[in-house]
């Protein structure tokens, strides 16, 4: 890779959440928790809400009335989880964690501090700010560390582990609601995979949420004339959940089929109230009359981890893929011909853009061939530096995807972008 360019920075280009993944921290920070702030503060992050003028300005007016009317039940979404997660691994015993992903959080200082193994793990881009600013805050603490891990590969989680001994208690918290299909079903096969080597459990509380935001919404909006309340709660909850939520079975209404998904994909499921793990006080929600701020907190205290442990023997459904990347790139008469191979996910992606932009510095690109004969998988990371390379030609018509298999023209049509492609 040539020497300008900074491999940080591409992860930032094949990943945007690195700039849209800080707003959990910040809510956090915002509500007096000082790891928070203090880890805010060197990450160079703006508080919470610093930009609300410039955001409100672009909302229409009755639907940002709204908006700020479940400002506390957004916030207490994510005070709820953060800290009876933390509690719960806490009076749990354990010795080793996995967030999976961690996020911009301060969960590794909280932990680590309690002297629990901590392993902090999310997409590249993300950890690229996390490790030194992490450092800063808690100085030499053996009790954690960072890794660039992509969820669906196998072997970035499995690296991660390298220096782990004894088992593990897997977090996931923001994560699965992104995926697809495909995607989830690929992580139910890492995890089983990780969980059988080391032994522990798995817990999320994502799947519950959900529906725990539309009851609390609807609380705060119970008072609305002629019966609106709840329907105006439930739309305002979508309106996050619209937008993040992948068609997958893990967030189906119907819980005994995602209950069977759970065990047909090897796992053994109990669900743990959140209740007794919860702050014995919600700040997000400490604003709100009393008889709301009572349904609100009633509401999240019914919320239920979904604890998971892998059962041994053969799945049908078990899914594990190894990292197999390969790409070539060869630039002959103006046309680039990319041949790849294996998966092109978070952890190959920048890769792939180091070497298209070497060769855009090397010579004229009017045309882009991309054979996917031998693609395994690709990514909404991947799918952006196709992007990139398309959208870098004159006209992007003389851009072509050829060969590609059946489960890789089912990603690019349910993320929409064989609209742009083909």
């Amino acid at each position: 890779m040539s020497e300008e360019l900074n491999i940080e920075k591409l992860r930032e280009e094949v990943n945007p959440v690195y700039s849209t993944a800080q707003s959990c921290m910040q809510q956090i920070a915002k509500l007096g928790d000082a790891d928070s702030e203090e880890l805010r503060k060197t990450l160079g992050f703006a508080e919470f809400g610093a930009d609300s003028k410039e955001r409100a300005a672009a909302v229409p007016p009755e639907i940002l009335s709204a908006l700020m009317r479940a400002m506390p039940v957004f916030m207490a979404t994510i005070e709820s989880r953060f800290f009876s997660c933390n509690n719960l691994i806490v009076s749990s015993g354990v010795k080793n964690v996995l967030d999976l992903p961690c996020g911009y959080t301060a969960r590794g200082i909280k932990l680590a501090k309690s002297g629990i193994n901590y392993v902090g793990t999310d997409l590249p881009a993300v950890i690229d700010a996390m490790n030194p600013a992490v450092s800063k805050v808690i100085g030499d603490n053996k009790n954690i560390t960072y890794h660039g891990v992509d969820a669906t590969n196998y072997a970035s989680i499995r690296k991660a582990l390298e220096n782990v001994k004894g088992e593990l208690h897997i977090t996931t918290e923001g994560l699965l609601m992104y995926l697809t299909q495909s995607e989830l079903e690929t992580v139910f096969g890492n995890i089983r995979k990780i969980l059988l080597e080391f032994g522990g459990r798995w817990v999320t509380v994502d799947n519950d949420l959900d529906d725990t935001s539309a009851v609390a919404m609807s609380a705060v909006f119970a008072d609305m004339p002629g019966g609106k309340g709840d329907e105006l709660g439930r739309m305002v909850a979508g309106i996050v959940s619209k937008t993040t939520l992948a068609n997958n079975i893990f967030f189906d209404k119907d819980k005994d089929k995602v209950k069977k998904f759970v065990s047909d994909m090897g796992f053994d499921l109990e669900l743990v109230s959140m209740k007794k793990y919860m702050p014995e006080k919600l700040l997000s929600v400490a604003a709100l009359p009393d008889d709301v701020r009572e349904k609100v907190t009633e509401a999240f205290g019914s919320t239920n981890f979904w604890v998971m442990t892998a059962k041994p023997g053969t799945v049908e459904k078990f899914e594990c893929r190894e990292d197999n990347f390969k790409a070539d790139v060869k630039l002959s008469d103006d046309t680039l011909n990319v041949s790849l191979t294996g998966r092109l996910d978070t952890i190959t992606s920048p890769g792939l853009l180091a070497l298209y932009k070497d060769a855009e510095a090397k010579g004229k690109i009017t045309s882009v061939c991309v054979d996917m004969k031998e693609l395994e998988y690709i990514s909404s990371a991947g799918l952006r530096v196709l992007m990139i390379m398309r959208k870098a030609l004159d006209d992007g018509k003389n851009f072509s995807l050829i060969n590609m298999n059946d489960t890789v023209k089912e990603i690019i049509e349910t993320t929409g972008f064989d609209t742009i492609f083909c």
